[in-house]
């Protein structure tokens, strides 16, 4: 039986709200060879008296400066001992005390290079406007009654389990991604060096959404991090059909939806350019946009009547954001030589593992 240390992670930027939440799940844990690292990203907010309340229970580290989870995650890694990693984030709680313990029993199978759990939110229903609104628009993948194990095409890095070795020899998450898509770039590395993916739907975590989509500023800015990310991993491994992209519903759905995303702009910009010249194109414009419309209506279904009127502007506004960052950063990527058709050095390695770098 591998009954492996373990190493657990959480970077953290401005978490008074949550982490110590999280850093108590961690504690009730029942696995016995277990570290605790967290890094404060430079908070500005009373997170590093938070964490200093935990004395000698967790080791934590300060960066000198706002790194992004990146970045922080790598030095965190460098840091580390574990020969596994379990990356946390700070506004996520795990919901049972064997949640480590039943993570590293997958990793008996020498194929696997790590593990996800399934994000739950009690109390959805309950939740306020802006993060029930979030979550339908980004089609979020929250309290999904099946507790199976599945093999994934990636894992989100919120709770999940990496083997060090598999880790290290992909050279650790990205830090070009340093807010967004770090994980889809880190499993696809994986599991293109030969290692599986799963995700056992049975070992829950509490997902928070850590006052980073509180707020429609929030809401609407996430949508051009996302892009950005998103823009990077389409330049370097294309849309996916290598990868089992399309395999697994969620992602499938959420793939669609974003591949939409960057098609609107483009759309309607065209469509309404034919409008000036051709009076069908008004018609063409009106059905384009009526058809977003619908597609927001439907994902905000189960929210209330309010949260469902305004998820259409919202939706339509975060179409023309998502857009515009997606094919300005996907030129960007090209013309810094962060793409695979430019870059010299493998496509996705991250830069040192060591910290500070």
């Amino acid at each position: 039986m591998f009954t492996p240390s373990v190493s657990l992670l959480i970077p953290v930027y401005n978490g008074e709200d949550t982490l110590s939440g999280c850093i108590e799940s961690v504690l009730a844990q029942d696995y016995e060879k277990l570290e605790i690292l967290v890094v404060n990203d430079c908070s500005s907010d009373a997170t590093a008296e938070v964490l200093a309340a935990f004395g000698d229970r967790v080791r934590a580290l300060h960066n000198e400066k706002n790194s992004g989870i990146a970045r922080t995650y790598n030095r965190a890694l460098a840091e580390s001992s574990g020969e596994v990693v379990l990356m946390l984030a700070s506004d996520c709680e795990l919901v049972a005390s064997d949640y480590v313990s039943r993570l590293v029993g997958h990793f008996n199978d020498l194929s696997i290079g790590a593990v996800g759990g399934k994000a739950v939110i009690p109390g959805f229903e309950n939740a306020d406007s802006i993060e029930r609104i979030f979550a339908r628009l980004n089609l979020l993948d929250i309290n999904n009654p099946d507790t199976g194990t599945h093999e994934v095409n990636f894992v989100e890095v919120r709770c999940d389990g990496f083997r060090r070795e598999v880790l290290e020899s992909v050279g650790g998450l990205n830090e070009d991604l340093f807010r967004s898509n770090e994980d889809q770039d880190l499993s696809i590395r994986i599991a293109r060096s030969g290692f599986k993916l799963v995700q056992d739907n049975s070992l829950e975590f509490r997902l928070g959404f850590g006052g980073t989509e509180d707020s429609l500023g929030k809401l609407l800015s996430k949508q051009g991090q996302y892009a950005r990310g998103q823009a990077y991993i389409t330049v370097n491994y294309g849309v996916g059909l290598r990868d089992g992209l399309w395999s697994n519903e969620n992602r499938r759905r959420r793939a669609l939806h974003r591949m939409l995303q960057v098609a609107s702009l483009p759309l309607v910009t065209v469509l309404a350019g034919a409008a000036v010249l051709w009076p069908a194109g008004a018609t063409f414009l009106g059905l384009a946009l009526a058809a977003r419309a619908v597609h927001y209506l439907g994902l905000a279904r189960d929210l209330r009547p309010a949260e469902r009127a305004a998820a259409v502007p919202l939706g339509l506004c975060c179409d023309a954001i998502y857009s515009v960052s997606f094919l300005y950063s996907a030129l960007l990527w090209v013309a810094r030589g962060k793409s695979a058709l430019t870059r010299a050095q493998p496509t996705g390695t991250a830069r040192g593992l060591n910290a500070g770098e």
